[in-house]
């Protein structure tokens, strides 16, 4: 042997098993486990591998799936699991198998769960109960059309992060709400999924003594006149997402008062913003608001804690409803104002100024303008009567011809302002 060869030595070999499983860890699984062919060094480091990922969509069919599955629990060593993700395309009905995974990964004390199996619309996969009352799991993914039954009290002793892919949830379950209200220690809920239709009223309860975040993603797939109830017992929530609703009226029942920021996007969802719903007036203690909506209806609540408003509204109530929020939120700094493209709607000046105009409202900002008599009109009244104002700030629609905008800044150069420190910017 040269000299030269002799020094050669395999490096990687000789590194600990921790950074040895790191890398392994950066492969597929089937890469992973075929590693025990390189030395008798890598001969058994897949088996303690931290995190294991299963698709059986990386098979030519569920029987080799399965069986490798099977293979990779029993030959594993007696180390944690610490992620297991299980990714199922339409398998096979054989749910024992699929349970037994489950409870191995539980059994060895996983931290974070990802479940999605994807079922024909006929079939149901019920969720094995030492699910529920895992200590040790921290973070779930569920999506599936899944059947829950959790115990009635020790329900996810540990659980702080729970996102739930629903699938037309049963409402004959009256277990599956259970996943929602007995979380002690979750910190962020997030609810995705389409509803059907339904004989009854559709209750959602969710109560969680520490959640902060709280995101509801649901929709209607094409029904009417059907109606869904939402209550919630969170008093420590701090954001509430509605990123979208579709075509029903959402019935809302919340006690969080510690709520701070809220994203409601309602745009596709003729919402009536009264009494009947609760909405505006279980959030009117945020500071931070983001609302968009097509067809909004009803009164609004006094926003004494509002400092940040964000506003995509469309239909002919729209600057009435600006105006409206403006007078019911006498702390506001910072308005953002987004109207539908080119949809024209008369603005009548209001005979009063609202307080936070007066004394608050700092910044402004108006995008998709497209110089309109209603929009020109609407950032008229807001310049000449904004005593306080620092900056406003016009976003244009794409392709607006370089002599518009600029006919544009000379017109609002010749606004009244109501403060003499107000700067105006056009971009496009």
């Amino acid at each position: 042997m040269s000299k030269s060869q002799a020094r050669v030595k395999d490096r990687i070999s000789a590194l600990p098993d921790e950074i040895l499983c790191k890398i392994l860890s950066c492969l597929e699984l089937q890469c992973a486990v075929r590693t025990t062919v390189l030395s008798p060094r890598w001969k058994n480091l897949w088996t303690s591998l931290p995190n294991l990922w299963f698709c059986n969509e990386d098979f030519s069919d569920d029987d080799a799936f399965m069986t490798f599955v099977d293979r990779v629990l029993f030959f594993r060593d007696s180390s944690d699991i610490k992620k297991f993700y299980l990714d199922l395309e339409e398998p096979k009905d054989d749910f024992s198998r699929i349970e037994s995974w489950i409870c191995t990964a539980i059994r060895r004390n996983v931290v974070e769960l990802n479940l999605c199996v994807n079922l024909y619309p006929d079939k149901t996969f019920e969720l094995p109960r030492s699910l529920f009352t895992c200590k040790t799991l921290e973070v779930l993914y569920l999506t599936s059309n899944f059947i829950a039954n959790p115990p009635k009290s020790g329900c996810f002793p540990n659980l702080k992060f729970l996102d739930v892919l629903v699938h037309f949830p049963n409402h004959n379950n009256s277990s599956f709400g259970q996943i929602f209200s007995n979380c002690p220690v979750l910190e962020d809920l997030r609810i995705y999924g389409p509803l059907g239709a339904y004989d009854e009223v559709l209750d959602f309860n969710i109560s969680a003594p520490e959640l902060k975040i709280l995101t509801i993603g649901l929709y209607i797939d094409d029904f009417e006149d059907e109606e869904y109830n939402f209550h919630i017992n969170a008093p420590k929530l701090e954001v509430l997402n509605l990123p979208e609703g579709d075509s029903s009226v959402f019935s809302f029942e919340i006690s969080a008062k510690s709520l701070v920021k809220a994203n409601i996007n309602l745009s596709s969802c003729r919402v009536h913003f009264d009494s009947t719903n609760g909405l505006l007036e279980a959030i009117s203690n945020v500071k931070q608001l983001s609302l968009s909506n097509h067809y909004l209806e009803g009164g609004v609540p006094a926003f004494d804690n509002l400092n940040h408003l964000e506003l995509s509204l469309c239909g002919f109530t729209c600057w009435r409803y600006l105006i409206e929020f403006l007078k019911r939120s006498r702390n506001l700094e910072y308005l953002d104002i987004h109207h539908c493209k080119g949809e024209h709607v008369d603005f009548t000046p209001p005979a009063f100024v609202p307080v936070c105009m007066l004394s608050h409202l700092k910044t402004i900002t108006i995008a998709s303008f497209e110089g309109r008599q209603d929009e020109m009109r609407v950032a008229q009244y807001l310049l000449k009567y904004s005593e306080v104002l620092n900056k406003m700030t016009i976003f244009t629609i794409l392709g607006l011809p370089r002599a518009e905008e600029e006919a544009l800044y000379k017109e609002f150069l010749m606004f009244e302002r109501g403060s003499k420190t107000c700067q105006v910017e056009i971009y496009n």
